[in-house]
């Protein structure tokens, strides 16, 4: 008879403890990413991509060329012009 009380009780525990433990993916409108390395590093700004369908990129100090990301996330491509951005 206990067991029939428990584990709901349980299940509901659980459930409630598991919703806080979801990652959530936050997104800052004022600046942009690049992934480099499998890690995405924020810019610290947004760039000006212009206007048009071509993947944003952006040129680094070091020479490096990547492409642009609104967020973190590998779906959120930065469209524009196509031009290189220098950095």
């Amino acid at each position: 008879m206990k067991t029939k009380f428990l584990i709901p009780v349980l299940a509901a525990i659980f459930a409630i403890g598991m919703s806080f433990t979801t990652i959530e993916n936050e997104s800052d409108p004022s600046q942009d990413y690049i992934l480099q390395n499998g890690d995405f590093m924020p810019l610290g700004t947004e760039l000006n991509c212009g206007t048009g369908v071509k993947t944003c990129k952006v040129k680094l100090q070091n020479g490096n060329v990547y492409d642009v990301y609104d967020a973190a996330d590998p779906n959120s491509l930065k469209r524009g012009n196509g031009e290189v951005i220098i950095y």
